[in-house]
């Protein structure tokens, strides 16, 4: 991970890149089950001291970072997009703690598809393992699921 801290722009606790860090994955088309299975394991990562990163932007991700906060874990928020100038709401209370570093790959301030594959890819990069929750196979997902499975981190589809 030392060679994208050079192309990385942060804000809030750095050391959380220092720590354990588990990538969480969920389409925003994803199957009925897939709500459930996320929330469990949010459930159950939040009784450790991983720290999970992710863009938290689909629906189930969301649902994940909600668990999270109300837990008091700390994440890492990956933006495909530039990072923000103020703190969205939702996130205040945890970055004033020190629970939230926000990490931007690219200085765009617009989200864009370029944007977002780009911030999946290096996000699980920087996990030491990969977690899915069940996507459709025409999914955006499939492809990174297939590099990561095949790769030496620890990959998983929560079933």
């Amino acid at each position: 991970m030392q060679r994208l801290r050079f192309f990385m722009d942060l804000s809030g606790n750095r050391e959380l890149l220092d720590r354990d860090l588990v990538a969480f994955f969920a389409s925003r088309n994803s199957p009925p089950e897939a709500l459930e299975l996320a929330r469990r394991w949010a459930r159950e990562v939040a009784k450790t001291k991983r720290v999970v990163i992710s863009g938290f932007h689909s629906p189930i991700e969301r649902a994940v970072l909600d668990i999270l906060l109300a837990e008091g874990c700390s994440v890492v928020v990956t933006l495909g997009r530039s990072l923000y100038h103020k703190t969205p709401a939702y996130l205040q209370t945890a970055y004033a703690e020190g629970r939230v570093l926000f990490v931007s790959f690219r200085d765009h301030s617009r989200p864009s598809f370029a944007n977002s594959q780009l911030r999946n890819w290096l996000t699980a990069d920087m996990a030491s393992e990969v977690i899915f929750a069940p996507f459709d196979s025409s999914s955006q997902l499939a492809a990174l699921h297939h590099a990561t499975s095949l790769g030496d981190k620890r990959c998983c589809l929560l079933r």
